[in-house]
């Protein structure tokens, strides 16, 4: 009988304990102050990076977007480009982007004949009279400065003119990411708390 009972209580502290050691990740994490927001990027993302901030994200390698491959990846290597950020803040990227914004509120014959707007120091000399609209469909070697290499590795990932280049998904993709970190907290709840008191006995 007593060798029942000390059996007994042995199964019964090892149920305690697998019980305890079950019991969910949510109820053993330290409350964040954001449990309550639905906000994600989760279809842009690899499932390991889905819950990190928008800043540490930025930091991370390309290959952490979802849909950037070897191939995308060893060319955008090749182009110097190895992080979110350093996607995001590619010097061509922007300045196609910044001509085919600037292409969408140009007017057929809309220059004034006293006009000095131009963009020479972006293109070169074949498309410096061009309109904004001619110069978003030439292909990317119109942009002053873009290497023979750059243009070759951009044709492989099917970025052929200038419009491709300012639409560039991965790069506005990038863009965004790092745009949003400027406006997101860093600090979780208790951290904030902590911040705040310290604040108020200065």
């Amino acid at each position: 009988l007593c060798l029942w009972l000390l059996q007994n209580d042995f199964i019964g502290l090892s149920v305690k304990g697998k019980t305890m050691s079950e019991e969910p990740e949510a109820k053993k994490m330290k409350p964040t102050g954001w449990e309550d927001h639905t906000l994600n990027i989760s279809g842009a993302l690899m499932k390991d990076e889905e819950g990190k901030l928008f800043s540490d994200i930025s930091k991370e390698n390309i290959q952490y977007i979802k849909g950037i491959g070897p191939k995308h990846d060893v060319v955008l290597e090749a182009l110097n480009v190895k992080t979110v950020e350093d996607l995001a803040n590619y010097k061509y990227f922007l300045l196609a982007r910044a001509i085919v914004t600037l292409s969408e509120v140009e007017k057929i014959d809309g220059r004034p004949s006293e006009s000095k707007m131009n963009i020479d120091r972006a293109v070169d000399k074949e498309w410096e009279a061009k309109s904004l609209s001619e110069i978003v469909e030439a292909p990317i070697s119109a942009i002053e400065g873009l290497s023979d290499k750059a243009r070759t590795l951009f044709d492989e990932l099917g970025v052929k003119t200038v419009k491709d280049l300012g639409k560039f998904k991965y790069c506005r993709l990038a863009e965004a990411i790092v745009e949003a970190s400027k406006y997101e907290h860093t600090k979780d709840a208790t951290e904030r708390k902590i911040e705040n008191a310290t604040k108020m006995l200065k």
